[in-house]
């Protein structure tokens, strides 16, 4: 059960999603220098796309999120680290990996922790997430290219996700033997993520596989098949969920048929399908349930929040159709349009803050 944070921590929790919001900030104008919308962002900002947003700005989010679980002083030096991470690539330091591999040791040791307080299989699958992202920043450190790193940051992501869904799956009954499944097939993509950055073939292949699989378990038992039938914000989030799922289900298909391309189209539409389709779209879904339990401010639901949803993965269709087609005026307006869903679902967040205060 969450506690009543002191005046210290809320303000270390807060300083925490500031550097989060500047990371995701600078991820996304790098993302538009990238595709030639923004000419003159600069260059190395536009080659720290990807970490500023999976590391800097999900990975410090999740690991905020687990330590305010664990409840723990030293649990925040995980997010603490993560956000070090994040100002150093800002800075243009070359030490950035390491600080991600640090941050991502210690949220290994939050989620030990965890395990000793509740040994279940969801936090048993976050702590394994939690270990191949150590195991993937610990290569990046020593010199792997972000490409080759890109796996094992898949696989930490889609695991946790799957594990907090794992979680909130106890709350509808579910057959013993799909629980099972499920921690077998998240235990495969751990150990395909892992050896796919490793190079080890067909591993990409077969996680790819994996993630479809596990896809499909999401759209056939989560619990968001069940508050979909729910107003308000019980059925936005399970929209966020099921869609994010779809998207997982297409990008695995695709990495199964295809493979793994450490450039180029197919790269960029397995990247975007996993960490746009999927991650960002559980953001959204969870964002107005954990952003209040975490700054301690009071978000409602708004139903404008359908709209950034609606216009995050219409441009991620149009960007994957880019992708695999050959377009890059797709490709381009596709990823213009998951700028403007991230700054359309922050001003909606504000402004639900906002029409409540008052």
């Amino acid at each position: 059960m969450d506690h009543v944070a002191p005046d210290r921590e809320l303000t270390l929790r807060r300083a925490l999603l500031s550097v989060v919001a500047a990371s995701a900030l600078t991820g996304v104008l790098a993302g538009l220098g990238r595709l030639g919308v923004l000419v003159g962002w600069g260059p190395t900002y536009a080659f720290e796309h990807g970490p500023l947003l999976v590391l800097g700005t999900f990975g410090t989010v999740i690991a905020l999120e687990r330590a305010v679980a664990l409840a723990r002083p030293w649990g925040f030096l995980a997010p603490l680290l993560g956000a070090v991470g994040a100002v150093a690539t800002l800075a243009g330091t070359s030490w950035s990996p390491w600080a991600a591999t640090a941050s991502a040791l210690a949220l290994v040791a939050l989620n030990a922790a965890i395990v000793r307080r509740q040994a279940v299989a969801f936090t048993w699958l976050m702590l394994l997430g939690s270990a191949v992202l150590a195991l993937g920043d610990a290569g990046w450190a020593l010199g792997w290219p972000v490409s080759r790193a890109a796996p094992t940051w898949i696989g930490f992501f889609v695991l946790t996700i799957v594990a907090e869904r794992l979680e909130l799956s106890r709350l509808a009954p579910t057959p013993r033997w799909a629980t099972l499944a499920l921690v077998v097939l998240a235990s495969l993509l751990a150990l395909f993520s892992f050896a796919g950055a490793l190079g080890v073939e067909p591993s990409m292949r077969a996680l790819g596989l994996t993630m479809a699989l596990t896809a499909a378990w999401q759209l056939r038992y989560d619990l968001a098949r069940r508050t979909l039938r729910r107003p308000g914000l019980p059925r936005f989030a399970a929209t966020g969920v099921l869609l994010g799922a779809g998207w997982l289900l297409l990008t695995g298909a695709l990495l199964a048929w295809r493979g793994w391309v450490p450039a180029g189209p197919l790269y960029d539409a397995a990247l975007h399908g996993v960490f746009v389709g999927y991650v960002l779209s559980m953001v959204f879904a969870h964002a107005p349930i954990i952003f209040p339990a975490v700054a301690r401010v009071s978000v409602p639901f708004s139903p404008l929040y359908y709209l950034p949803l609606s216009v995050l993965h219409l441009g991620l269709a149009a960007r994957m159709a880019g992708d695999l087609s050959g377009s890059a005026s797709l490709r381009q307006s596709g990823g213009v349009a998951n700028a403007v869903a991230l700054g359309l679902f922050v001003l909606s967040l504000v402004g639900a803050r906002y029409v409540t205060r008052r």
